[in-house]
């Protein structure tokens, strides 16, 4: 612990000197402060993730990303030409992985996805661990520091679109809860928030050429590589943006028409990347409904089985697990998208790993299943944006931890909707950036509503969106008809 905190006071004085750290305008306390917030916060995520969902151990994604890390790092020592194979993705065999790997369950996840984002945070914390020595508290500091950073790119690149004041502006953002909370992790969330931070700054704030390609292909890399479905979400607030200000030059209504028009034409004419896409999601979501009503699976030569609760009857399940009574069961092949089909199994005394097994979410919630149906799929969009956008409700179960999500999603609408009735005249290029963040914010809400029937995983991946609408509220609120609150802060 003595090592973890020598580091955490040499991360501060880093802040404090470091040009990285540097804003014109704000008092040179203000970002070592943010840090030291960031690090309290790092902090009480990990005991809240001990002792509230992992009764005395860090649990879920970070206990799985830490110890495979771990892991990985033990290649490095025992065969350096492998690790850096593994490192940069040259040699992921599956005899490679069986033979120096044999322990991991998230380092491998097959087809599933174009990139495994898992293995690029391991990568990263098996680097980290090189000089860490597996203290967990390093690893929190140096993730406090790369979203910090962030912090200061969105504010960079936003502050000359604002009306309040700048002290206001960047407590504001860097105190947004679910934002502080989600990107002071070890999770994935800090390396998404960088990537999503440096995009921006590379478009709206970078003004030497060089800088703003760097940014800009390095953000590319980091979102891709960490959340590649917000890449996507980004990709299509582009092209949405791009019509808006090129075709119909900034008509709102026009392009909100055009845009559906070519949607429904689009899925018409290509129907088997429609038929792709709907298949993935519905795959996604049948994923997310058995871990979120718990269940049973085990890695067989060649496939996945799927036992949910009821059938553990007819298993035994120790260290490995065995069928000893005949049953059905969805059989899934390795990370394929392909839809789960149910076969009936007979008792072969054959043994098989458990690649994940729980007793399901306090949080799930029903959802309409899309079942590989475009039209279901439609039909699923209002359940699916009142889920991701207003949810948990005050019935919905779960931990006390509702509470504060559901006081953030109802402080950020109220926000919304003062901001509105207190807005203020927009120049075009405020306009163009209210609209892409608002297609932003509405395509992750829909891509979340539609996959993810877990409170818990919902309220954790929809937090770019609700960051999206706060800066949409900043951009359009005029702070000079807030009376009360200018004579607060002025």
């Amino acid at each position: 612990m003595l090592y973890s905190f020598i580091f955490f006071l040499v991360s501060i004085a880093f802040v404090k000197y470091s040009r990285f750290f540097k804003i014109p305008g704000l008092p040179n306390y203000i970002l070592p402060l943010a840090f030291i917030l960031k690090f309290i916060t790092g902090y009480l995520f990990n005991i809240i993730h001990e002792y509230t969902y992992g009764f005395g151990d860090l649990s879920h994604d970070g206990s799985v990303f830490m110890l495979e890390a771990s892991q990985l790092n033990a290649v490095f020592y025992k065969n350096p030409s492998v690790y850096f194979k593994f490192l940069f993705g040259i040699d992921d065999s599956t005899k490679a992985i069986l033979k120096y790997l044999p322990k991991t369950t998230y380092w491998n996840s097959g087809d599933l996805t174009l990139i495994n984002d898992n293995k690029n945070i391991i990568r990263i914390h098996s680097i980290i661990q090189f000089f860490s020595m597996n203290q967990i508290y390093i690893h929190v500091s140096i993730m406090s520091l790369l979203t910090l950073y962030g912090i200061k790119n969105l504010y960079n690149s936003f502050v000359n679109h604002v009306t309040i004041p700048k002290m206001v502006f960047f407590w504001s953002l860097f105190l947004i809860p679910s934002t502080l909370f989600w990107t002071s992790s070890i999770l994935k969330e800090p390396m998404l928030f960088l990537g999503f931070s440096l995009l921006i700054k590379g478009i709206l704030y970078d003004k030497i050429i060089w800088k703003k390609i760097v940014n800009i292909v390095l953000s590319i890399l980091l979102l891709v590589g960490f959340k590649p479905y917000i890449f996507v979400c980004i990709l299509i607030a582009f092209v949405a943006w791009l019509i808006y200000r090129f075709i119909f030059n900034y008509k709102f209504v026009f392009t909100l028409i055009s845009s559906l028009i070519v949607i429904v034409v689009l899925g018409s004419l290509f129907s088997k990347q429609r038929a792709t896409v709907v298949n993935y999601l519905t795959r996604k979501q049948f994923d997310f409904v058995n871990v979120g009503k718990g269940g049973l699976h085990v890695q067989a030569d060649t496939c996945f089985y799927y036992f949910q609760p009821y059938q553990y009857e007819n298993l035994t399940i120790e260290k490995d697990v065995v069928l000893i009574k005949s049953c059905d069961a969805y059989v899934m092949r390795f990370g394929s998208t392909q839809k789960p089909k149910k076969v009936r199994l007979n008792p072969t005394g054959e043994h098989w790993r458990i690649h994940y097994y729980t007793i399901g979410c306090l949080s799930f919630i029903e959802t309409t299943p899309i079942n590989n149906s475009a039209l279901q799929l439609v039909k699923n969009i209002p359940e699916a944006l009142i889920n991701s956008i207003l949810r948990p409700f005050p019935t919905d179960h779960g931990s006390y931890l509702i509470w504060l999500s559901i006081l953030e999603t109802w402080a950020i609408l109220l926000f919304i909707l003062l901001a509105f009735l207190k807005r203020r005249s927009l120049t075009n290029e405020n306009k163009g950036l209210v609209f892409s963040l608002g297609v932003f914010a509405l395509s992750l809400f829909l891509l979340i509503g539609f996959t993810t029937p877990v409170l818990g995983a919902m309220v954790r991946y929809r937090f770019p969106a609700q960051l999206a609408l706060i800066l949409i509220g900043f951009i359009i609120i005029d702070f000079n008809k807030l009376k009360t609150w200018k004579m607060l802060f002025l």
